[in-house]
């Protein structure tokens, strides 16, 4: 009886150097992508003092005047409901105001007026870089 020789077994680096390659440059990308959590459909006014600060809660109000909080609508009497609650668990809770640009100054003032009648201490107003130094049209 002949005895049948075995075939050494033979790593292929390069096959293997390829398949880390794919799985190192994706994982880049995705570690890279920009995360967005929240994504404003409102368009929001230049300004070239804006400063980036890390949203604690965003209220969002569209030119059509629907108010949306972590993108969900909500009537003006569920807005209080929801930031009271969010005070009362947050206490330093911080509201960014996303006001569309096209928005009447009074819709504006009417949602600040809301957020502080809920508790909230802190509030700003969201602003996109850009060209502030347009003359504003009376």
């Amino acid at each position: 009886m002949a005895r049948r020789r075995r075939d050494a077994i033979h790593f292929q680096i390069i096959p293997m150097i390829d398949v880390f390659m794919i799985i190192t440059l994706f994982l880049t990308v995705m570690a890279f992508l920009p995360q967005i959590t929240d994504a404003l459909k409102a368009e929001l006014p230049a300004s070239n003092s804006a400063e980036k600060v890390p949203p604690s809660l965003v209220v969002q109000l569209l030119a059509d005047g629907t108010v949306r909080v972590q993108n969900q609508t909500l009537a003006p009497a569920g807005l209080q409901d929801r930031l009271r609650q969010a005070v009362t668990d947050k206490p330093d809770l911080a509201v960014i105001v996303a006001a569309d640009r096209t928005i009447a100054y009074e819709k504006v003032i009417q949602l600040i007026d809301q957020i502080k009648a809920s508790g909230c201490k802190r509030l700003a107003l969201a602003t996109a870089p850009g060209q502030a130094g347009r003359p504003v049209e009376p």
